[in-house]
């Protein structure tokens, strides 16, 4: 599972660096603020107890300023089935110290189905998933027998945890997706600039990190693409 979600993440267009305990997730450009650490453990209790550790070794090596603020870990947990364990889930994922917390649970049967399938597609992780959640045939699979399916429900656990995962929604027609067809109509009206810029330097911040960016340093972004005759 931990392959997988590597993998993942390095096609979505992030690069990492190998730690002794994970692999540290982070986008190359400079001005993408944006880190996951992603570990495999047997015990998430244990995950509170050297969290404090994992953060000081992850941003020693992350070395950037904006790294306290926008890092994630994403917490990697085999079962055997899923009774009697989210309360034990909410306890890790909501406790507020130095990492935002996403746990994925996973069984082998899950992962086997989910590497068959993805073989015989011939597709990218990231390709495969980003297809199938849309299939009207994997949610039904998903919906009648949640978490009780070949990896229908694994494909929503991940989506579900990791937000950089893009969706296309597709229109009843089945012409196009909205999220094409509205950024189109961004782009031949008055404000492609814009939404560009706001894509390369907004996008991949956290809300925290925005509301503590210096307004001069918001303006600086915003200005190139203010008409020069309007100002």
């Amino acid at each position: 599972m931990k392959t997988i979600i590597n993998n993942l993440f390095h096609q979505i267009g992030l690069i990492s660096k190998e730690l002794n305990f994970g692999e540290l997730h982070f986008f190359e450009n400079e001005n993408k603020y944006s880190y996951w650490l992603v570990i495999e453990t047997e015990n998430l209790t244990e995950v509170i107890e050297k969290q404090s550790d994992y953060f000081n070794i992850a941003k020693e090596v992350a070395n950037n300023e904006w790294f306290d603020k926008n890092v994630s870990m994403i917490i990697i947990h085999k079962v055997e089935n899923f009774n009697n364990i989210q309360n034990l889930v909410l306890d890790v994922e909501e406790n507020p110290y130095l990492f935002k917390k996403q746990i994925i649970l996973y069984k082998d049967t899950e992962v086997e189905k989910f590497n068959q399938a993805l073989e015989s597609q011939q597709q990218t992780i990231k390709d495969f998933i980003e297809n199938k959640i849309l299939e009207e045939e994997t949610f039904k699979k998903h919906k009648e027998n949640i978490n009780n399916n070949d990896y229908e429900s694994l494909l929503y656990r991940l989506v579900h945890k990791i937000p950089l995962i893009k969706l296309s929604i597709i229109q009843e027609n089945g012409l196009n997706a909205l999220t094409d067809n509205n950024r189109q109509k961004i782009e031949i009206g008055s404000f492609g600039e814009l939404n560009n810029l706001i894509d390369q330097n907004f996008f991949n911040r956290s809300v925290e990190n925005i509301d503590e960016m210096n307004s001069d340093i918001i303006y600086a972004f915003l200005i190139p693409t203010l008409n020069s005759d309007e100002n």
